[in-house]
């Protein structure tokens, strides 16, 4: 995890250097190597598999000896669900690493930028949830200093260097996007975009140029002073919580149906409660704090008063149910194989004044 965050600072720097010293596709490679690393660790915290293997079990070696473990689009499989704008920026990058000209950088910087800030702003997101905010780059980044198109002059050299991206780039993110839903293409998961606005007036006692604030934290009063002084520097934060957020999670009869749907075996709602009990991602429901569960896995929403399953939870049902030994440990009984029932064609009647042999 420390390395994962030693990773993303790296690639940061190399993203804010002006001039020749700065490196788009420095940026792009640590902020993978950043990913990857933060996914390796936060499943060795879980105890969750790392490592490829073969189908009959043995780990895949590198050429070494050492076991190869999982790249970085393994783990987004397993990390995220298939609708999920963080893993469509990630894996845009994972697209867009070879494509990347240092001779045409700065190109590449003006046409993703968006996806650039969302890419790092995901990863901070993504590192507080998992390890804590203990862990944040916070204390290690700063707001950069830049003049780049905050001038008449600076937004059309910004135009310019958008027009000289390579066409085989073009081509790449413009057929990446088309592909992509649209409340994905727009999310600012996928491509964060700011507009900054320089302030006027006189100088403030804050010690920041950028002030945040939390509007759920104010009054009315307070909130309506604030606003009045808008040109003090402040910045408001509202924070919703939105209905998509719940949106790739299950209840317990889709979730045992998703699991059933990749494993050899039937798997039903009563199996289903035995994993949870097992594996302890959830209280049961005698308890008086139903929240209190492995969040990476299972969430209780108030509103409805149930649990429901993330897609890592079914993923990591999967693996644990994919052999019968490992059925039988986590779910307490032994596994029946599913029946496929296969239609029986009916025999045409004998055509009239054909003959039947003995």
């Amino acid at each position: 995890m420390q390395e994962a965050r030693r990773q993303a600072c790296l690639a940061i720097d190399f993203y804010n250097r002006p001039g020749d010293r700065r490196s788009y596709l420095d940026f792009v490679v640590h902020m993978h190597l950043a990913w990857q690393n933060l996914l390796h660790a936060d499943r060795i915290r879980r105890h969750e598999p790392i490592f490829f293997r073969e189908k009959n079990g043995r780990y895949v070696r590198n050429p070494d000896g050492t076991r190869k473990t999982w790249d970085l689009s393994e783990c987004l499989k397993r990390e995220f669900s298939d609708a999920d704008p963080t893993r469509e920026n990630i894996t845009f990058f994972i697209g867009l690493r070879n494509k990347i000209e240092h001779r045409f950088q700065d190109a590449f910087m003006a046409t993703t930028g968006p996806h650039a800030h969302a890419y790092v702003i995901n990863f901070e997101a993504e590192l507080i949830k998992r390890f804590g905010k203990t862990y944040s780059l916070a204390d290690e980044l700063r707001f950069p200093v830049f003049v780049q198109a905050l001038t008449p002059e600076g937004v059309e050299v910004h135009a310019k260097a958008r027009k000289k991206l390579p066409q085989a780039a073009r081509n790449y993110i413009s057929k990446f996007e088309a592909d992509l839903d649209p409340a994905v293409a727009g999310s600012e998961k996928f491509a964060y975009r700011v507009l900054l606005t320089p302030i006027k007036g006189p100088k403030t006692e804050a010690d920041m140029a950028v002030t945040f604030v939390s509007q759920s934290d104010l009054t009315e009063e307070e909130l309506e002073e604030l606003k009045k002084a808008g040109k003090a520097g402040t910045v408001f934060v509202n924070e919703k919580q939105r209905e998509v957020g719940l949106l790739d999670k299950m209840l317990p009869k889709a979730a045992a149906q998703a699991v059933e749907d990749q494993i050899p075996f039937e798997f039903r709602t009563n199996h289903f409660a035995r994993t949870w009990k097992k594996l302890k991602v959830r209280p049961d429901g005698k308890s008086n704090h139903p929240e209190k569960t492995v969040a990476h896995y299972c969430v209780y929403v108030e509103a409805i008063k149930q649990h429901v399953y993330t897609p890592a939870y079914v993923q990591k049902l999967v693996e644990l149910l994919a052999t019968e030994d490992g059925f039988r440990e986590t779910v307490g009984s032994a596994p029946r194989r599913k029946v496929t029932k296969l239609a029986t064609a009916k025999k045409a009647p004998p055509a009239a004044g054909a003959s039947s042999s003995a």
